[in-house]
């Protein structure tokens, strides 16, 4: 078992533990009340849940709503939830962020567990506290900042999980070496055959070097007042294109073109150094992701770009790498810029 400690304390200790391991989630699952399910999840593994009583939801952006957040609160409501009751989300990212935010909501706020069942909520989404449902075609837009009591990652939950949404995590895992470290960044490339036949072992230590490297961010700058939007590192131009595609495109796909998309603008503008895209279209390359992306709707892409949760008056942020291993973030971008990028 690896265990990992997210310190917070602010005007309130909110720290946790992460705990890393195989095998053991059956225990922790009996003990804990109120599941909020993946409906995938839930029927995958029935024995985890037995005859207990939970929320079982089929998750899709579309469900990340006010009517999904609307059922579970009522839901809470008749299970009969008091305050010191603890919510656990047992799923992927968008179970996570639904029941995180209905735990923030509930009572003026009640406690909640993340069990995530995907890598890329194991490696960030169930990390941080960032909790919220999507609004008029932005994502995550309407949430809170509310940390969980615990984060509990089994390994064995990725033997099951498809090609598809394994890479839809590992594009999240590129995001880490490409913004704090090029030797995990060097190590990706390296193992990357390891790395997509699943290895055990070299996949539990990355998963907890993506983990440490959030907990690292996080204790700095947990409401994301300035440091932690170096994690946003793709999801800018990313979620443009998640809600362009009408969210046909995957998080991780979409955050994966992302990367690659911001880095060649972070170098036309003269932020980031020549050649450093080129590396990360190789990664890219390598894991088989696609870097470009041709714009469906310029209405929707770019309301998507103007409602990001990071603008501000002055323009938008965007998280970029200057080089690998060396993320940073450039405040009040004009739009005008990224318009013209993507427009030539």
């Amino acid at each position: 078992m690896r265990t990992l400690r997210v310190e917070l304390k602010g005007i309130t200790d909110n720290s946790y533990d992460i705990q890393i391991g195989r095998g053991y989630i059956k225990n922790i699952i009996a003990k804990c009340a109120l599941p909020v399910v993946d409906m995938n999840v839930h029927q995958l593994y029935p024995r985890l849940f037995g005859d207990k009583e939970c929320f079982v939801f089929s998750p899709s952006e579309d469900a990340k709503s006010f009517d999904s957040l609307m059922d579970i609160l009522e839901w809470l409501r008749r299970s009969g939830c008091r305050r010191d009751d603890v919510i656990t989300a047992i799923g992927g990212g968008i179970t996570g962020d639904l029941a995180g935010f209905a735990a923030s909501c509930y009572m003026r706020g009640i406690g909640f567990i993340q069990i995530p069942t995907t890598l890329l909520s194991m490696v960030d989404s169930s990390v941080g506290g960032k909790t919220g449902i999507n609004f008029s075609g932005s994502k995550n837009n309407i949430g809170a900042f509310w940390q969980p009591e615990a984060v509990y990652i089994d390994m064995d939950f990725l033997s099951t999980l498809s090609d598809e949404e394994y890479l839809n995590g590992l594009a999240e895992v590129i995001k880490y070496g490409a913004m704090f470290d090029k030797d995990f960044f060097r190590l990706l490339m390296e193992e990357r055959e390891e790395i997509l036949d699943r290895e055990p072992e070299l996949l539990a230590e990355i998963v907890e070097t993506c983990c440490r490297m959030k907990a690292d961010v996080v204790n700095k700058d947990e409401r994301e007042g300035g440091y932690r939007k170096t994690l946003n590192y793709g999801h800018t131009f990313g979620h443009a294109i998640e809600s362009d595609s009408g969210f046909g495109i995957k998080h991780g796909f979409a955050v994966a073109a992302g990367m690659y998309l911001e880095t060649l603008w972070g170098e036309k503008e003269g932020y980031t150094d020549k050649g450093t895209a080129e590396q990360i279209a190789e990664i890219l390359d390598a894991f088989g992701f696609e870097k470009e992306y041709t714009i469906k709707s310029e209405e929707i892409f770019f309301k998507a770009l103007a409602s990001d949760k990071k603008a501000g008056k002055s323009g938008f942020s965007l998280a970029l790498t200057e080089r690998i291993g060396a993320g940073t973030v450039i405040d009040g971008v004009e739009p005008g810029s990224v318009h013209s990028f993507f427009q030539s």
